[in-house]
């Protein structure tokens, strides 16, 4: 360094410029056409960082030269600005590379919560392609769900149900799908609270051997509640759909008179008397 004036400007252009320039132009096609693994990404952004320092030290032993031999201080803090901002481009190149390393690795806002909603529940097709087996709560997508495996499996002509329950608004899709379909529901466990409406919806109902139908009036899921939803509304919707299907007035009444908080599980006789399920059904 030869300590003139036109010496430090020559040097910020070789030593941080030019090697920084080319830096971010790999970094630009690494995040436009590949995407890192994490670890290699991480690695990576260690060596720019490394690299950086040693610009920035290259750069700060011409700054020094430089003021010793000319007292000029301008130059100098034009090349810090000029650091400045690389360091930024770099932090903004490595945060982009980051984002979509883990882009692949982790799903999707929506695809994870979609996961989370199907880890509730199990939805399988039984092996003669014959039968829709449901077990576990009634929450979203569950209706979307169903109605994808009726498609890839046109031999369904059954549901099997058990589970607690769940949404309504949910349970009246899925019940609008069985009796589009004309399927036949059965009681594999305990089908209980909004999983009687997709058993209701059937067009044969039966019990399996260890099958138990559920009930109890209506809650919401929140305790604060939603002034919109009318919760004797909701109700009566629901029995109008139960009178449609067969179910009997007497039958309905009891149903909603159970507290939210309790659970009523008629025996079978109650059940065949009420209207839920007949004798001979298979």
């Amino acid at each position: 360094m030869t300590g003139s004036p036109a010496s430090l400007p020559r040097s910020l252009m070789l030593q941080v410029v030019l090697p920084r320039g080319a830096v971010l132009l790999v970094w630009l096609a690494l995040n436009h056409w590949i995407r890192l693994p994490v670890p290699l990404a991480f690695v990576l952004m260690a060596a720019d960082g490394l690299f950086l320092l040693s610009q920035a030290r290259a750069f700060l032993r011409s700054a020094d030269a430089h003021v010793q031999s000319t007292g000029a201080m301008a130059p100098v803090w034009g090349g810090y600005l000029l650091l400045l901002f690389a360091g930024f481009a770099a932090l903004t190149q490595w945060w982009d590379a980051l984002l979509i390393a883990r882009a692949v690795e982790e799903p999707a806002y929506a695809e994870q919560r979609r996961l989370e909603r199907e880890a509730l529940y199990r939805l399988t097709v039984s092996a003669d392609g014959r039968t829709l087996i449901f077990d576990g709560e009634v929450t979203f997508g569950l209706t979307k769900r169903m109605r994808q495996l009726a498609e890839e499996n046109p031999g369904l002509d059954q549901v099997a149900l058990a589970g607690p329950g769940g949404l309504i608004a949910e349970a009246r899709g899925a019940a609008r799908l069985i009796r589009q379909k004309g399927w036949d529901t059965r009681a594999a466990g305990v089908c209980a609270s909004a999983c009687t409406l997709m058993f209701a919806a059937g067009t044969e109902r039966s019990l399996g051997p260890d099958g138990q139908l559920g009930f109890h009036s209506y809650a919401l899921q929140f305790e604060s509640g939603l002034p919109q939803i009318d919760l004797q509304r909701e109700q009566e919707k629901d029995r109008a759909f139960l009178l449609q299907q067969g179910v009997s007035a007497e039958f309905t009444e009891q149903i909603f008179a159970v507290p939210s908080a309790e659970l009523w599980l008629p025996g079978r006789d109650e059940l065949h008397r009420g209207g839920l399920i007949r004798p001979g059904t298979r």
